[in-house]
């Protein structure tokens, strides 16, 4: 894909996609399966493997639960409904609304923090790379790419939408006027502090970027 004008740059999990509550039905999910001590037990190395990889990894968290309860009934079940959520469900409302909104603006990708397979098969099930029409970049630790982003997706101005301000921080300080962030006030990190330059556009809802007038974008 190439651009001479705008690309938006759009998060997936509390941007997107409402991750906060897979996780929690995930949590159900389990919890309902096995053991409560082998049910904490998955959630730990769940944390064991974020802090060592500073990204979740779904199937490495599973293959340590399979390696530290070998004997476990149900750890098919487990892998099941780890591996198979729905995702399009989750979606927020009018998600896609205005991932095709933003369409008749400019260009449009994804791009999202996570492990390279779980996230991408997050992102094809939630319907989320048809609607970008293949446009998916999926680094442990995106805010260390801009340069391959630009290179892949070049333009004159980018839009980064995101949950997490610091990430959006990150994007202003490297790309200064040719970027323009938006918060979205989503999720477990709605809150946090950007660590830098603050957002030039908060929303609070995704939805809520349908009526914004398209100025914004590269006021």
């Amino acid at each position: 894909m190439t651009s001479d004008g705008l690309v938006f740059l759009l998060d997936v999990d509390n941007t997107l996609l409402d991750n906060d509550r897979v996780k929690h039905d995930i949590e159900s999910a389990i919890a309902n399966l096995v053991a409560a001590d082998r049910a904490t037990r998955f959630w730990s190395l769940y944390e064991d493997v974020r802090q060592e990889e500073s990204v979740v990894n779904f199937p490495e968290t599973l293959r340590r639960f399979r390696r530290a309860f070998p004997d476990e009934p149900r750890a098919a079940d487990v892998d099941r409904v780890v591996l198979t959520v729905p995702f399009e469900r989750y979606l927020y409302p009018s998600a896609t609304d205005v991932i095709s909104r933003l369409w008749t603006l400019g260009d449009v990708a994804i791009l999202s923090d996570g492990d390279r397979v779980f996230q991408p098969a997050k992102i094809a099930r939630a319907g989320l790379l048809m609607a970008t029409r293949g446009n998916v970049l999926v680094y442990e630790h995106k805010e260390d790419h801009l340069a391959e982003v630009q290179r892949r997706f070049p333009a004159r101005h980018y839009v980064h939408v995101d949950d997490r301000a610091p990430l959006l921080a990150r994007t202003k300080r490297g790309l200064g006027p040719r970027a323009t962030t938006l918060h979205v006030r989503q999720g477990r990190y709605a809150s946090e502090s950007p660590s830098g330059p603050a957002p030039d556009i908060t929303i609070q809802r995704i939805a809520d970027l349908l009526g914004l007038e398209p100025a914004r974008f590269v006021g």
